[in-house]
């Protein structure tokens, strides 16, 4: 049944040493502010690269435990194993890009791509809060999502919206969010809008969060347009053994907006507002420590050097251990690893 509402998730097997903390923290903001929920879990293994995994078959069954716990106490939780099946992948290409015979199952790197189309898929709802795992909110305000639909219905070229990206600073500026996409040329900087809270328009879309307007996106594109991979992808995907049909579905989603000149906008909201958070690094401690981090984030203990910044910086938590691993030497290592995986 179509709902107005739905939050929608994505999670990997490999997502279970932060899920287990982040997913009650994800529900306890949203969970009161949409019809449905969907869990979407994306079990198919990618043959190589970092969604690969000696512990996946464990961390798959730890993962599964806790997802129906969590649905065993909220009655409008749902489980989706993502579907690869032939007439699984035809449904999300028919919805989501009809005017292309291609639809790859992973982005040329071996990262999701059906897995997020089908879970707005198997959201069934005109508006899908769709967010991955790891993502953390502050502010709390529980009108949020009302404000959100409210921006959409009178911002006829608005297909996304979302929190604010990091905790507000006193005078409403952000931090340097201007990303680079790979495939794409003359993403612009984001506009600050006129609001009584921070307001911002971005002409592209992170798949990490966003609230999708699904009857905006069918009256105004009706589908999407795949990015093709340049040479230089093309190899790499090759060598890491995955197909190169196209850049990741961020860029997908972004180069359609702008070339329908469409937007997204990120706000705080009225009161205290919604804002998102991302923790860029993993490490032992960072798992160890993260119940409290949350916990802070919650509590509206924010240093003022976090402040502008949407993802987790050194002010909030200390990364030490985290970017030891992100080494230029331990990156190729990974990588002759993943290439030569008898090593």
């Amino acid at each position: 049944m179509q709902v107005q509402s739905a939050l929608q998730i994505n999670l990997h097997p490999l997502d279970v040493r932060h899920a287990v903390h982040t997913l009650q923290h994800q529900l306890q903001v949203w969970g009161r502010q949409v019809d449905r929920v969907v869990l979407t879990v994306d079990t198919k293994k990618s043959r190589s690269g970092r969604y690969d995994d000696a512990t996946y078959g464990e961390s798959r069954e730890r993962l599964f435990r806790h997802l129906e716990t969590l649905a065993r106490q909220l009655s409008n939780v749902e489980i989706v194993e993502v579907d690869y099946s032939p007439a699984a992948l035809e449904a999300a290409r028919r919805r989501y890009f009809s005017t292309t015979r291609a639809y790859p199952e992973k982005a040329f790197d071996g990262g999701p791509f059906h897995a997020y189309f089908y879970g707005l898929l198997k959201a069934r709802a005109d508006y899908v809060v769709h967010m991955d795992s790891d993502m953390l909110f502050g502010g709390g305000s529980e009108s949020w999502l009302h404000e959100a639909i409210g921006w959409l219905e009178r911002t006829p070229d608005a297909l996304f919206v979302g929190p604010l990206p990091g905790p507000p600073r006193a005078d409403g500026t952000l931090g340097d969010l201007h990303r680079s996409f790979p495939g794409l040329d003359c993403v612009q900087p984001p506009e600050r809008l006129a609001a009584d809270y921070p307001a911002y328009r971005f002409t592209s879309v992170s798949t990490r969060i966003f609230v999708f307007d699904q009857r905006r996106f069918d009256a105004s594109i009706g589908a999407f347009d795949l990015v093709r991979p340049n040479f230089k992808r093309r190899i790499r995907a090759r060598l890491f053994h995955q197909l190169p049909l196209s850049m990741p579905a961020e860029e997908v989603m972004t180069s359609t907006m702008m070339r329908k000149r469409l937007f997204r906008i990120d706000f705080l909201g009225s009161g205290a507002g919604m804002y998102s958070l991302h923790p860029p690094y993993r490490s032992d401690n960072f798992y160890r420590e993260l119940p409290n981090l949350i916990a802070r984030i919650v509590a509206g203990a924010i240093p003022e050097a976090q402040r502008g910044d949407y993802d987790v910086n050194s002010s909030m938590f200390d990364w030490t251990e985290a970017l030891r691993q992100k080494t230029t030497a331990r990156r190729l290592v990974r990588a002759v690893r993943a290439l030569l995986p008898g090593l």
